[in-house]
């Protein structure tokens, strides 16, 4: 049967109930003999362009739908899923083992406080559509904090967290950081639906690398929108790769869900559209392109000839990479351009009126595209309704369409319209739903989701946050994932070399990735788990062959040694011989020890993997001077204040946080989320309470220690001056990588010697190795470890004894 193969039934596993309860999705590798499907095995159509198998269920015409009914898991579901459930266990473990014990992070705090904010906003809703009373408000969506997302969500966390009796009425650093453990472990598991593509092995081996990883762990106990936004990210992949290998509606709405949550997580949605649709097009123009013949144009007899590709596509992609680059190099300047408009003082007023002007013209078009398109929806249905649509036939381009060579533009062609309707719909409730923050603020809500994010990231173009050299993920990521950066760089030439669909993509998402976030102004630690993870799964595809090699091997050494030697009578042309059991297809002795070398390499370079993700998750999370990963960090000198001021506040108030605090204004973060149960927190001290005088505590920031100790520092001797003690607020790694013009002495020289390299010194790759070798194994910093920001706690005189020193 032209374009189809089988596969043995014991490479099978069923899977996703159909309406017979009996749909099968085949997980292992493609089998290359082509014959008649015989009794006990599956028939399965391959993809000829890129050999990703698709199965189908072959059905009576004349088939009654049965209704759903539960069916027990099968023992092949069972052996399939056991090892799935047990890595994203390990996953689970490693992201909510002491998810509070580190302080929060500044931006932490603030997303901790706005949560609760909106959660205090939810017990008075009609008071955020109404004027609310003097002194009430509500919050709404400002991209200088990103997106809406994880103030709803968290906010969430928080009221199951009180209505399960959590400490602290459930607000506290550990339900923070809830939502961000809870979506770095479904990370996890969202491989396992790809085994189509990276087969059953590849799959539970991408769950388990993003299991381990340094940096998806240590992001995953991190409330930052990049870890919500990574999971959204690889949700669209799963929900995109399923609809196309399956066709059913369920999982182009989770894509589209994925997509709108993501955009309502963060403005770098914008770049990962680049890419995703930057390669769809590419394969839409590749598809075009088969149907062209290119070989046959040229005489036969030419030695040309057969270095032709037979179709067009290849030309096709060529020059639409090249129309692709020119048109990229005119946008990223023109963004470059704009990004110096908008910020240039002179011209913020006049940018700012453009940007209301398109707030308000889209927020008046909204409401007459959704009466248009309910209307054609409308007509749709009665259309189908009265008979008119039928709705099996394909249209006049879609029987154009080869559906084996050209399974994208087929699956484009063919979607019903209820599919992309409701797609629509679920992306449009949700955006509508967080952007105006549950309908208390629709039109400010849909003019700001739409345009003010754009607006904010064309601006942060110029600020460039961290000031990091283009070369800063090359430095970072070899650092703390070994295993991934080795086995990704396989991966890639594996799919290069035996390409699909899926596995081009997974590179050029990867490179993709690579590219834009070391060429975007912000160049922060949290991006590197945008390359990491498609990096992993690619390390993935790259590991397989030789771990799938090895199982093989093992299995057919206790086969040999297990299996019973009983000889069976064979019928031949001469009488009957004995024939014993034959085991499995041996594989060659090279390709065997080459692949338990690659498995003894995985092993090895798995060690300090899973050494730094312990180091940086759980035993220097807070240590910024000791760990390139954790940047700025919130050190845990804040809880010794707040264990201070609290053992003040119950020797003066009983516990009843009354107490009056002073904090001054570079101090606000985090301690705006530590004094949340403080009603008398003076903000901006002494500035913003003029009146106060005599404060019991007063916490400043580092700015200006110096001149903070001045003021207020005294004696015993004088009540109206305070005792102090001086503590670190937030450190960070030496940044003496960076480039001589941005205050650093270079990399090679700062991996050689440290941020102080002699005079005339060159790049020493002996000490470099040895300095990389201590960092890992003993934690040693490369560079200084002084970077500080520092903090001073005021205690009154008259009550510093009531407190330990």
């Amino acid at each position: 049967m032209k374009g189809f193969e089988t596969e043995p039934i014991e490479n099978a596993a069923v899977a996703d109930s159909a309406s017979n309860g009996h749909e099968l999705a085949i997980l292992g590798a493609s089998s290359s003999d082509k014959s008649t499907a015989k009794e006990g095995e599956v028939l399965v159509e391959k993809d000829v362009v890129d050999s990703d198998l698709v199965v189908y269920e072959e059905k009576e015409e004349n088939e009654v739908p049965q209704h759903r009914r539960f069916y027990p898991p099968t023992r092949e579901q069972l052996l399939t899923w056991i090892p799935f459930w047990g890595v994203i266990l390990l996953g689970a473990v490693l992201r909510f083992w002491g998810l509070g014990d580190k302080p929060l992070h500044h931006d932490e705090s603030l997303h901790a406080y706005y949560s609760l904010q909106l959660l205090n906003n939810m017990a008075h809703w009609t008071w955020c559509i109404n004027p609310p009373p003097q002194g009430y408000s509500c919050y709404v969506y400002t991209p200088l904090l990103h997106g809406p997302f994880q103030f709803h969500f968290i906010a969430l966390v928080y009221k199951i967290s009180q209505l399960l009796g959590a400490p602290d009425n459930g607000v506290n650093t550990t339900t923070v950081r809830i939502l961000a453990a809870t979506l770095g472990t479904a990370i996890v598991a969202l491989p396992f639906y790809l085994r189509d593509y990276l087969g059953n092995i590849g799959a539970w081996l991408a769950c388990f690398l993003l299991a381990i990883s340094p940096s998806m762990v240590y992001f995953s106990r991190f409330a930052r929108e990049d870890i919500y936004m990574a999971f959204f990210t690889l949700l669209m992949v799963v929900g995109v790769a399923r609809y196309v290998h399956t066709r059913k509606m369920r999982w182009l709405v989770i894509a589209a869900a994925g997509f709108s949550f993501a955009y309502a997580t963060k403005e770098a949605t914008f770049l990962t559209m680049l890419v995703f649709g930057s390669f769809l097009g590419a394969f839409i123009v590749w598809e075009l392109g088969l149907q062209v013949s290119l070989r046959s144009r040229f005489n036969q007899e030419s030695p040309i000839v057969p270095w032709l590709p037979k179709s067009f596509a290849p030309v096709a992609v060529l020059v639409y990479y090249v129309i692709a680059g020119v048109a990229a190099k005119f946008l990223f300047a023109w963004v470059k351009a704009v990004s110096i408009y908008i910020t240039d003082p002179n011209n913020m007023n006049a940018a700012n009126d453009y940007v209301q002007r398109l707030k308000d013209i889209t927020v008046s078009i909204v409401p007459v595209i959704g009466i248009l398109l309910g209307a054609f929806v409308l007509l749709l249905l009665y259309r189908e309704i009265k008979g008119k649509v039928p709705v099996a036939k394909r249209s006049r381009l879609a029987q154009k369409v080869d559906t084996e060579r050209q399974p994208l533009l087929d699956t484009i062609l063919t979607m019903p319209w209820t599919h992309w309707f409701f797609a629509l719909l679920c992306a449009w409730v949700i955006f509508l739903l967080l952007f105006s923050v549950m309908l208390t603020n629709v039109p400010r809500g849909i003019g700001d989701g739409i345009w003010q994010g754009l607006y904010y990231w064309l601006q942060q173009q110029q600020v460039a946050r961290g000031n990091q050299p283009w070369y800063y993920y090359l430095m970072l990521i070899p650092l703390y994932e070994q295993i991934g950066v080795v086995f990704a760089l396989v991966g890639i030439i594996r799919s290069i070399v035996q390409p699909t669909r899926f596995r081009l993509f997974l590179v050029y998402w990867f490179v993709g990735n690579f590219v834009l976030y070391s060429w975007a102004a912000e160049k922060m630690p949290w991006l590197m788990i945008h390359i990491t993870m498609p990096m992993l799964i690619l390390a993935a595809i790259g590991l397989e062959p030789a771990v799938v090699t090895c199982i093989n091997f093992v299995r057919n050494l206790i086969a040999r040694y297990t299996s019973p030697k009983t000889a069976v009578a064979v019928n031949t042309n001469n009488g009957y011989a004995l024939e014993y059991p034959k085991t499995r297809p041996k594989t060659s002795i090279f390709a065997t020890g080459i692949s338990f070398s690659g498995v003894i390499m995985a092993v090895l370079l798995l060690l300090p993997t899973v050494h730094n993700m312990y180091e940086v998750a759980y035993i220097h999370p807070a240590d910024g001077p000791h760990e390139m990963m954790v940047y700025v960090q919130t050190t845990t000198d804040v809880n010794i204040v707040m264990s201070k001021v609290d053992a003040l506040d119950q020797k003066m108030f009983g516990g009843t946080h009354q107490m009056q605090i002073g904090l001054t204004g570079d101090a606000t973060w985090p301690y705006a989320w530590y004094l949340r149960d403080y009603p008398n927190v003076c903000f901006d001290f002494p500035s913003g309470c003029p009146g106060w005088k005599n404060v019991p505590v007063i916490i400043g920031g580092g700015d200006n220690p110096y001149g903070l100790e001045q003021q207020y520092a005294g004696d015993a001797n004088n009540p109206d001056k305070y005792t102090y003690q001086l503590y670190k607020m937030r450190t960070w790694w030496s940044e003496g990588y960076k480039s001589s013009a941005t205050g650093g002495v270079g990399p090679g020289l700062w991996l050689s010697y440290g941020d102080s390299p002699p005079p005339n010194a060159k790049f020493n790759v002996g000490l470099a190795a040895q300095h990389i070798w201590q960092w890992w194994w003993q934690r040693r910093a490369i560079g200084d470890t002084g970077g500080a920001y520092d903090m001073v706690l005021f205690i009154r005189n008259d009550l510093s004894t009531a407190v330990k020193p």
